[in-house]
């Protein structure tokens, strides 16, 4: 992994705008040092009684206007300075977010959700403020330091500056010792952010199941140890912090009393003057904020090698899905064939699939029954590259699954996935989500089609009623027909049902599979079903059980083969209510 940083890569890129804004600093920096020369000559002449009423008066201009110089150049480098750090912010969010789009589903489900969003926020944050804060204190230390030493060194007394200045290295050594605490702490206090959104987030997703089994209480205790964990880190690195900056401001607080020690016996030495003793103590003072400031540069600069580090982890992550290099299909018309396929998932070595062997013409439909776990949506998910299967197993119109382009796979299949996932936009948003333009007919068609259009219009806002986080305030039917009607709304040569009636009854199954019926023509269909009505009219039909095909013809084969099909047709044979029966989704060829 890469440890190259961040910051790093845009100071180099925008180096000349903080050039810019190091100058503007510098100014107001350098006016600092006329500070002193003011106090000096004012200390001189009170000393010996030569100050007139008109010299306290110029004194005071002076210093006003100095003071206005100095806050007008500091506030322009400090707006500059920020300015572009605000731009660093926007940029780091939107990479992080375009790599994250790049990555496999697979992906996510390794990580929380919190850390995700820790990353996206607190962590760009820390490094912004690494750009913003960091960068501005950094200069002004720099410069305020080395002006202010040798303006002491050659205007008033070099060995009474080489004196004072003994104690400061040890700053050096105590931010080289508190380095690697600071950094660790950082680190935590980060993580234990991205816990505590986790809990949140999973407490907002999951509030029906914690109402309907009284767990708030739980919940509750749950949260209070996240959110203690969280003070605790927080004041571990607060802890760290301030006795780092109590030891700078000490070793700075020796350097005083140096001065003015030694200092005193040099005036009254009539080594320097009372005013150069008054002018070498106020170029001292103008050292005790960039002290001061040195802690904060530091816990920043840490907090951001802390942040860096883990939004280095992400943008170095390679997408283990992507385009081969050998992509030559350029559309897809929905001829599958899959040749002695054997698949495991990543990090396992349990096969999920066990030599599978299917021809899908185009146009015709492929039934899958199996119980549970029997890799069913396995199957899916290979055909969709979602998991990557071993190359020359899948092919479409006679190309290997890796020479078709993602994008070109992906736009070629209309899908409706178990997990019926809504946005929390609109019905009509939801519908129309490809990223072809749809208009308000297409949609309201799709919505007959699916059987979900006489619900929609029953609510108040029709089409346009928002929907709650991932479409929680419909019903689960309503959310299957929706995402139904998102899929056929696509016009895709290939169309996968991963059991996607199960939550309707079986008259609304009846009138869906009647509007599919017309839809299917052409189209290779795939479907994915624990009710036989639901595909018995298929073209070929396959059973899985523990990842082979062990059943594999038409509903009227299948049933005389007295095999696990034929039992599962008599179970819901029996079970089944409706005197109407159900239709089948029998396809036709043109």
């Amino acid at each position: 992994m890469s440890s190259k940083s961040i910051v790093k890569e845009h100071l180099i890129k925008h180096k000349w705008q903080y050039v810019f804004g190091v100058i503007l600093l510098s100014i107001s920096c350098l006016f600092q040092l006329l500070i002193p020369t003011f106090l000096e000559q004012f200390a001189d002449r009170v000393q010996d009684s030569t100050l007139t009423s008109a010299d306290l008066i110029k004194l005071l201009i002076n210093i006003i206007i100095v003071g206005f110089i100095i806050a007008f150049f500091r506030s322009c480098s400090r707006i500059y300075i920020f300015r572009l750090s605000r731009i660093l912010e926007k940029r780091v969010r939107r990479r992080l977010f375009t790599h994250w789009v790049k990555l496999p589903s697979q992906y996510y489900h390794k990580h929380r959700i919190g850390d995700l969003m820790s990353h996206a926020i607190n962590d760009v944050n820390v490094i912004r403020e690494v750009a913003m804060g960091g960068v501005f204190l950094s200069i002004e230390v720099v410069i305020l330091i080395t002006v202010a030493v040798i303006a002491m060194g050659m205007t008033i007394n070099a060995w009474l500056t080489l004196l004072v200045i003994l104690p400061l290295p040890g700053l050096t050594f105590l931010a080289y010792k508190f380095r690697f605490q600071i950094q660790e702490r950082s680190t935590k206090v980060q993580e234990a952010i991205g816990h505590l959104t986790s809990t949140v987030q999973e407490f907002c997703a999951g509030i029906r199941v914690i109402k309907a089994y009284g767990q708030e209480k739980d919940e509750r205790k749950k949260f209070e140890l996240k959110n203690q964990h969280n003070v605790y880190t927080n004041r571990q690195l607060i802890q760290t912090n301030s006795l780092f900056n109590s030891v700078s401001i000490a070793i700075v607080g020796l350097s005083y009393l140096l001065s003015i020690f030694f200092g005193g016996m040099l005036v009254m030495n009539n080594t320097i003057t009372l005013g150069e003793f008054v002018a070498f103590n106020t170029y001292l003072s103008l050292l005790i904020a960039p002290v001061e400031n040195l802690g904060k540069v530091m816990n920043i600069l840490q907090r951001g090698w802390a942040s860096n580090k883990r939004l280095r982890t992400i943008l170095n992550t390679e997408p283990e899905i992507k385009d081969a290099q050998d992509v030559t299909a350029t559309s897809v018309d929905g001829q599958i064939t899959i040749r002695n396929l054997s698949f495991a998932y990543p990090d396992t070595e349990e096969l999920v699939l066990k030599n599978i062997n299917l021809n899908i013409p185009k146009g015709s439909s492929l039934a899958i029954v199996g119980k549970v776990g029997s890799g069913k949506t396995t199957l899916l998910h290979l055909l969709m590259r979602v998991y990557n299967p071993p190359k020359s197993t899948i092919f479409i119109d006679g190309y290997d699954l890796y020479q078709i382009p993602l994008k070109t796979l992906r736009q070629s299949i209309g899908i409706v996935p178990q997990e019926n996932f809504l946005f929390s936009s609109t019905i009509a948003d939801n519908i129309a989500f490809d990223p072809a333009n749809y208009n308000e007919r297409q949609i309201t068609n799709a919505a007959k089609l699916a059987q979900v259009y006489d619900n929609i219009i029953d609510f108040p806002n029709k089409f346009e009623t928002a929907l709650g986080e991932r479409g929680i305030s419909l019903s689960g039917g309503q959310r299957q027909r929706i995402s139904i009607a998102r899929s056929l709304i696509k016009k895709a040569n290939i169309l996968i049902f991963d059991d996607s009636l199960s939550a309707v009854d079986a008259v609304t199954e009846e009138k869906i599979l009647q509007g599919l019926r017309e839809q299917m023509i052409n189209r290779t269909t795939i479907i994915v079903s624990h009710r036989i009505s639901t595909i018995k009219d298929a073209d070929q039909i396959i059973v899985l059980d523990e990842g082979e095909i062990v059943e594999h013809g038409t509903h009227d084969t299948l049933i005389k083969k007295n095999g696990i099909y034929q039992q599962m047709y008599e179970k819901q044979a029996l079970k089944q209510a409706s005197p109407l029966g159900t239709l089948s989704i029998k396809t036709k060829r043109r």
